[in-house]
């Protein structure tokens, strides 16, 4: 079976804290592990393809739970205020300046944020932008009905908008939010070219966006291509290089080597071959490199009753509801063996979700590989094996005598690593008495929103498998995951809190990290979710990915960063 290495998912961004000990400062920054090769040669011109394993779905980055949307999203719409570099470190984009104490930008209460915009800058249909179109952003990012699903990590605190004129504008807060500047780092969108907040799930734009990215999308060809051609509005001067880039959906991992291999494209997302193998196949026409990922496999458990019609947290798992079960799977699965032998040491070992960037927590297992500590954890917790080798209720805590310990563990199609880890983890587990069947969706199922019944959006689900990511700003993304304020419902279906877990304690680490500028009160305050999360297990951690890329020797002045996306820079570009 062919092995397709690095991890695919949400994302959803991660900034080294801007904010350390008050304004934005440059906290240290883990290796990128970017290749960086100047462009050579010539005027630039020319199209670069580029492989896609499945079609976005959009490519309102805001819409989004999947980093797929974001390979492509990356060359068109997601030009914000600032981004993050390879380093992990936030520069200005379409801002003049990062708002900082030192330059004014930040008020000394960080209660009030000042950003200004480039002179000049227009959007690539030649509209001018104005310090309007960061107001319509907040207006949109804050509204519950808009069917945000990322990136909106504190807008609910913004309070008010002033455009002084048409390149400031002035945000108050209603308490200070050390994740301001990542809030804007992921675009702007125009008012005059979208559409009521409320309506932003069905905007043409989502599908043809008017951007300030470096490319505009020319055609669409649902199911085959995304066809980008050269921003004549972009604000770089001379840039980009290329004259268009064409996105490839091909979902077949031997496809989308043999096109590498014919020279029909010249960046892979994610191959499916070890880099070794890939590297002598390829010899002489393009080379896959690894650089340090954030995408972090675990378990989802669902703490809650599903299919029961109640998606809050009000009745429990009838298996999963007793913590005795989640810490017996915990102990049932071998970690070293997985990312060893499996995965051929491809992955780290990851306990806890922050497990890389400033906030990074070493924390250890509290229930290692222990198949005799499984065992007994389910024979306390009453259920007793059955003649089949699979264990049944007899006295457990929630479901009625005779019921058969089985659980489904939902995952995502089209990945290996993925396939492989969830067949050892059904073998891990059928050897204590657990019976878990494997049931992959594609992204749109997985990840899609709670007004399209995705199971776990509306708790309808016992177990999920896939690999997260956040930037070097977590907040956003944790407070999102973890709060209980964050249980996804009707009237809350943004949520992320898709395991129905409520922790008090969680809560108000969360209030600490999420409202102050000392960072190390909150990786303080990130080590004590992280902490409850190996106490807890609404998720148990499995991993750590790299990231791969294949790339075409002939295309130059390509950075790989961990922050980024495959398209990320690709304004610098050439290809000879």
């Amino acid at each position: 079976m062919k092995t397709k290495l690095f991890s695919l998912l949400v994302l959803l961004s991660l900034v080294l804290s801007a904010c350390g000990g008050g304004g934005a400062t440059e906290a240290p920054a883990a290796d990128p592990g970017s290749v960086t090769e100047p462009a050579t040669g010539g005027e630039g011109g020319g199209t670069v393809t580029l492989i896609l394993p499945e079609e976005p779905t959009t490519l309102n980055f805001f819409l989004a739970d999947a980093a797929i949307v974001r390979q492509a999203a990356e060359a068109t719409s997601m030009t914000g205020l600032a981004t993050i570099n390879e380093k992990g470190e936030f520069v200005p984009m379409l801002a003049q300046d990062l708002p900082t104490l030192d330059n004014g930008g930040l008020s000394a209460d960080y209660l009030t944020v000042t950003w200004k915009l480039r002179e000049g800058l227009k959007w690539s249909d030649g509209e001018p932008i104005t310090s309007d179109d960061i107001k319509f952003t907040v207006e949109v990012l804050s509204n519950p009905n808009s069917g945000a699903v990322a990136g909106t990590g504190g807008f609910d605190l913004i309070t008010g908008v002033e455009t002084l004129d048409d390149l400031t504008a002035v945000l108050t807060y209603s308490q200070p939010y050390p994740g301001y500047i990542d809030q804007f780092a992921y675009g702007l969108l125009p008012r005059h070219a979208t559409g009521a907040a409320e309506d932003m799930t069905a905007w043409d734009w989502n599908r043809q966006p008017v951007g300030a990215g470096p490319f505009v999308v020319s055609n669409w060809v649902s199911g085959e291509s995304i066809t980008m051609t050269r921003n004549p509005n972009y604000f770089e001067e001379g840039k980009p290089y290329l004259d268009s880039l064409v996105f490839r959906i091909v979902p077949e991992p031997a496809a989308q080597t043999a096109m590498m291999l014919n020279g029909d494209a010249q960046f892979h997302l994610w191959p499916g071959e070890f880099k070794e193998d890939y590297d002598k196949l390829l010899a002489g026409k393009a080379t896959q490199h690894l650089i340090p990922g954030i995408w972090n496999m675990a378990i989802d458990f669902n703490l809650s009753a599903p299919f029961d019609g109640d998606p809050t947290a009000a009745t429990p798992h009838p298996i999963l509801g007793d913590i005795r079960v989640r810490q017996a799977i915990a102990s049932a699965i071998n970690y070293e063996s997985l990312q060893k032998d499996v995965l051929r040491g491809s992955v780290s070992d990851s306990t806890n979700p922050f497990a890389y960037g400033w906030y990074q927590c070493d924390l250890p297992r509290k229930f290692g590989y222990d198949v005799e500590k499984a065992n007994q954890l389910l024979d306390e917790a009453g259920w007793v094996m059955g003649d089949d080798g699979i264990r049944v209720a007899k006295g457990a805590m929630y479901a009625p005598d005779g019921t058969r310990l089985s659980l489904e563990l939902q995952g995502y199609t089209a990945f290996d690593p993925l396939q492989l880890t969830e067949e050892f983890i059904v073998e891990n587990l059928k050897a204590v008495g657990i019976e878990a069947r494997i049931q992959n969706y594609d992204f749109s199922i997985i990840f899609g929103t709670y007004e399209d019944n995705s199971p776990r959006m509306v708790g309808d689900f016992d177990m999920l498998i896939f690999d997260r990511g956040f930037t070097t700003e977590p907040q956003g993304y944790n407070f999102d995951a973890y709060s209980s304020t964050r249980i996804p419902t009707a009237e809350n279906p943004s949520g992320g809190n898709y395991f129905r877990w409520v922790n008090p304690e969680v809560d108000a680490a969360l209030e600490t990290a999420g409202s102050s500028f000392d960072q190390q009160v909150r990786k303080d305050a990130y080590c004590k979710i992280g902490q409850a999360v190996i106490d807890d297990l609404p998720q148990v951690y499995l991993y750590l990915f790299q990231d791969n890329y294949g790339v075409a020797d002939s295309l130059t002045g390509y950075t790989l960063s961990t922050w980024g996306s495959m398209s990320w820079g690709a304004q610098n570009w050439k290809y000879k």
